[in-house]
């Protein structure tokens, strides 16, 4: 029996052994992979816009979160200013 178990522990140490190895070799495919990707996209002519394409996406997205999720109403200052600047160009600023 005791044979048995030690053969049982080998090759339960030689499968998880195996795991990460595969686990190694799936993140090493990946990090290829986003590697090409990222060459890719260092490449592009219209990389500066899309940066900044992708800044305003990401704070348009943000917004919505907070306003989504937070319950803090907007700063009072904020909505004050918003209406003399909304006055000022009405007035014919």
């Amino acid at each position: 029996m005791d044979g048995q178990r030690n053969g049982a522990v080998g090759d339960g140490r030689a499968a998880g052994v195996q795991v990460l190895a595969g686990l190694a070799d799936l993140a090493i495919t990946q990090l290829s992979q986003r590697a090409r990707q990222i060459g890719k996209l260092l490449g592009r002519a219209d990389l500066k816009e899309l940066v900044h394409d992708g800044h305003e996406e990401l704070r348009a997205r943000g917004e919505l979160a907070l306003k989504r999720y937070g319950n803090a109403p907007e700063p009072h200052l904020e909505v004050l200013a918003q209406r003399v600047i909304a006055r000022k160009n009405r007035d014919g600023a």
